[in-house]
């Protein structure tokens, strides 16, 4: 059975109706995201404990919470899911696997937060520094962007996330949430052999043969640190595979669609947020990616990151 955040429905819950469910929410969780504090209650103590290990670099105590979100099964024997501040939603059919239960939390708590904070400007991709500049690659789930972010990683360029591009005032910020590995993409990795990648390939290929999840960026870099806010001077939407990998650079229209459609989020939804795409792309540019081996499509990428920055340095769009 395949689950997905789309598949969520708005559900309209009383005050009272939250506070009832709200007591069966006994397992807490409190982390961090960009000095503000978030605190997500559960009911199964083990879904509690996959999110904790996602974000583990986040979790935080102390300070009251801006903003709590709750994850029970309703009366109905549906999964709910609510914010407060923010939307109450059920998935539609009964679910009572923890992996899918912290997955669709990890859904609505991102939701809740980056739609609501004017702040940031957010959406669905890894993110990586190349020199002087940062670009994001974006995929559908499985579309292979993790691979192709952790094969930049190998060939030395900072990892801010695998998971959500963070842009503040331009730049883009570290989201080091925790990273799953798919068995594909590790042995993707592991078929590469990349001189002085700081033992990434070793640890990687180390798990061949099987999944390897809640990866910690200290497991995968070591005590590397995080990448510095770097300027976004590219963003890569995933569209297929070849022998041999290529870039195409995409429209002003078409880049605002694919960002869009991969879940921006920050500004107002409609036109404030169409807006603020259009803003975005005055100082990076939208390529159409498609991957070849890892290792050939991280120097592609690095290559492309280099030839845009130097433009848009010079004004040239």
């Amino acid at each position: 059975m395949i689950v997905t955040a789309a598949e969520l429905v708005e559900a309209e819950l009383t005050r009272s109706q939250r506070d009832t469910l709200a007591r069966r929410a006994t397992a807490t969780v409190a982390v961090d995201w960009f000095s503000s504090r978030i605190e997500v209650r559960f009911e199964q103590p083990r879904a509690a404990a996959l999110f904790r290990a996602r974000y583990a670099d986040f979790l935080t105590h102390g300070h009251e919470p801006g903003m709590v979100c709750h994850a029970v099964v309703g009366d109905d024997g549906l999964p709910t899911f609510w914010a407060e501040p923010g939307t109450s939603y059920r998935y539609p059919v009964p679910l009572r696997s923890p992996e899918i239960i912290a997955f669709l939390v990890d859904a609505i708590v991102q939701r809740a937060f980056f739609d609501v904070n004017d702040a940031l400007m957010s959406f669905h991709a890894a993110a990586v520094a190349v020199d002087g500049s940062a670009a994001a690659i974006s995929a559908i789930s499985t579309g292979g962007k993790s691979t192709t972010a952790l094969a930049c990683a190998r060939r030395g360029f900072g990892l801010y996330s695998d998971e959500r591009c963070v842009v503040m005032n331009g730049e883009v910020h570290a989201f080091p949430r925790a990273i799953n590995l798919r068995k594909d993409g590790i042995e993707l990795l592991a078929s590469e052999e990349i001189a002085g990648d700081g033992g990434i390939g070793v640890r990687v290929g180390a798990h061949a043969g099987r999944d390897w999840e809640a990866v910690s960026f200290r497991e995968l870099f070591g005590n590397v640190p995080l990448p510095e806010p770097r300027e976004l001077t590219a963003i890569f939407f995933i569209v297929g595979r070849a022998p041999v990998p290529h870039v195409q650079e995409l429209s002003i229209g078409d880049s605002i669609t694919r960002l869009i459609a991969a879940g921006l989020s920050g500004p107002q939804a409609g036109l404030p947020r169409v807006a603020a795409a259009l803003a975005l792309f005055r100082s990076s540019r939208a390529f159409a990616l498609t991957l070849g081996t890892p290792d050939e499509t991280a120097q592609l990428i690095a290559a492309t990151c280099r030839s845009t920055h130097e433009l848009v340095g010079l004004g040239a769009r």
